[in-house]
């Protein structure tokens, strides 16, 4: 679990402008073993594992100054793909289009950092593999005052669209109506960096966000920013799981997948992939949900 993120944000002082130097598979110089396969015709694309994704979302998902796809994500898919025999197929998609997508045959599978939640697990089949907590944030100094999740009525705060944030800003702007109070002003962007420059411009007075991102913009772009309030989103054993997702009963694609996975935790490489990323903290057991 972050667990307040004090490890992970050392750590991530020194992921600052980097990223590790290969994959376990490409350090060893070797291909791993295939310990899967899937049909040809269950794929979207022959030989390759079509995989949904929204970039850029550091550190997860993004682009380098060569235009290449980077982070723990990529690393993780590429070597999912490589003991199933295939290649890795990065879909870039925007976020709250991405299940229309993966249900419209356009990838075989979502990785795209979703929060698990009762209305995502009715339309996908979700595995969760890492913890997250989410953050008030404001720009340093805090000059508008912003307070903590529970004191953001008329308030304008950022979401990404199609995001648990804005679910919770949702839910958090109806409270305060039926407290007789003003809602929540939420105003929705495509990606996390538009919902930053939204903030550091001063079209919002709040932006609401994974903490993990947030930190990793602070140190990296030295971002002015600072957290009014530090929560978990959801309840139970699920709060704060983020997942990678296949369409339903999908166990043609899903059960070759979930075998690369398990070997990956089995021999360390997952862990490792993690632990080069300086995330280890926030990483859980991949398990469906």
């Amino acid at each position: 679990m972050l667990s307040g993120l004090a490890t992970a944000a050392v750590a991530l002082v020194a992921l600052t402008g980097c990223a590790p130097e290969s994959s376990p598979a490409q350090a060893a110089g070797d291909a791993p073993d295939v310990v899967a396969t899937i049909e040809s015709d269950s794929l979207v694309r022959a030989g390759h594992l079509t995989t949904c994704m929204d970039m850029p979302y550091q550190p997860f998902q993004y682009f380098d100054a060569a235009g290449d796809p980077v982070g723990v994500d990529i690393d993780l898919i590429t070597e999912v793909a490589a003991r199933l025999g295939l290649e890795p197929n990065f879909q870039n998609s925007v976020f709250d289009t991405i299940i229309a997508a993966v249900k419209g045959g356009k990838c075989d599978l979502i990785w795209a950092d979703q929060y698990v939640t009762p209305e995502r697990m009715e339309q996908l089949d979700m595995v969760a593999y890492w913890r997250a907590d989410e953050v008030v944030v404001v720009t340093q100094g805090n000059p508008n005052g912003v307070g903590t999740r529970d004191e953001l009525c008329g308030v304008k705060v950022a979401g990404q669209k199609g995001g648990a944030d804005v679910e919770a800003l949702e839910a958090l702007s109806a409270e305060c109506v039926a407290a007789g109070d003003e809602p929540i002003n939420i105003l929705q962007f495509p990606r996390s960096p538009d919902a930053y420059q939204a903030l550091a411009s001063g079209q919002v007075d709040a932006w609401m966000t994974e903490k993990v991102a947030a930190l990793l913009l602070k140190q990296e772009k030295k971002a002015k920013i600072e957290f009014t309030d530090t929560f978990t989103l959801g309840d139970g054993d699920t709060a704060g799981l983020t997942a990678f997702s296949f369409r339903p009963d999908d166990a043609a694609v899903s059960e070759p997948v979930m075998a690369a996975v398990q070997s990956m935790v089995d021999d360390g490489t997952w862990a490792k992939i993690w632990d080069d990323w300086g995330l280890a903290d926030i990483a859980v057991d991949p398990h469906k949900v």
